[in-house]
């Protein structure tokens, strides 16, 4: 959207975070001062050090943050100005100078009817959030995609886009499952993750839902993701209660206390209160099942 209004604008090396998305990304996406960065081993606390970087040679008028909050950045700004766009609505949705947040199936959906972007490639951000419309507004995101067909989306490009995002599993996602402290109830399921690997994190949440229709997943770094099949459960409640929040659906959080070197007994009891609060709203609906 920026390039094509003829501005110079740069994605910060991501590509380790996202593995399934990696192919829409081409080296021209990056500015050449971090372009040595895009590694396998890149992560998330590796921001600070690639912005860090980008500023010694080039310095933006603005970050534009995309499909998540401004807590959720990453690294710190250095005093440029951060736009948000997003689509989860926690408080009251926002448009204004700093934000445009308003509740939508996707962040994509925002950028096609707000901004005007008609970009194939969006039908990615409308197909993974709402999972494939199966759940976060499909109706809706059904919409946008029929709006991207009549701006160009073909019927061979929507599958191609699908056949890149189905990557091969990868078999550590069955040791994470076996090394998971796992509790079931019902059609419930709590699981304590070993591994602080935000992808296995995602994969293991994924093969869950073969398995569970409400499921909790707290990773090693206490960040929790919590999804739920029931259109009648509202998990926001319980994600703002420990400082997150999300959809009714599909919502996350962390638990503050695996911050640092707090001791394992505090931790444990960390994870007992969410799993006590995560059972107060799913429990009724996991033993009848």
């Amino acid at each position: 959207m920026l390039r094509t209004s003829g501005r110079e604008a740069y994605t910060l090396p991501t590509l380790a975070m996202y593995r399934q998305i990696s192919w829409i990304f081409s080296r021209t996406d990056f500015h050449s001062a971090v372009q040595d960065l895009m590694t396998s081993d890149f992560v998330t606390a590796d921001l600070q050090i690639a912005f860090d970087r980008l500023l010694q040679d080039w310095k933006p008028d603005e970050i534009v943050l995309i499909d998540g909050p401004r807590s959720r950045l990453g690294f710190d700004p250095r005093g440029i100005k951060v736009f948000t766009i997003d689509h989860h609505v926690d408080g009251a949705s926002r448009d204004d100078d700093q934000a445009y947040i308003q509740q939508a199936p996707s962040a994509g959906c925002l950028l096609i009817e707000h901004y005007g972007v008609y970009d194939p490639i969006l039908s990615v951000s409308i197909l993974t959030d709402t999972y494939w419309l199966r759940q976060n507004e499909p109706a809706r995101g059904a919409h946008y995609l029929d709006m991207l067909v009549d701006h160009g989306l073909t019927d061979e490009q929507l599958a191609e886009m699908q056949r890149k995002l189905m990557i091969k599993k990868d078999p550590s996602i069955i040791c994470a499952i076996h090394d998971a402290l796992l509790r079931t109830t019902g059609d419930a399921v709590f699981a304590v993750l070993k591994t602080d690997n935000k992808e296995l994190h995602r994969e293991v949440m994924s093969e869950l839902n073969f398995f569970a229709r409400h499921i909790c997943v707290v990773r090693a770094d206490g960040y929790v993701s919590l999804k739920t099949n029931d259109r009648n459960i509202d998990l926001r409640p319980l994600a703002q209660s420990f400082g997150g929040g999300g959809h009714a659906n599909v919502a996350a959080c962390h638990l503050s206390e695996f911050e640092g070197s707090t001791e394992q007994s505090l931790r444990d009891q960390a994870v007992e209160r969410l799993y006590a609060a995560f059972m107060k709203v799913v429990g009724s609906e996991a033993r009848a099942a």
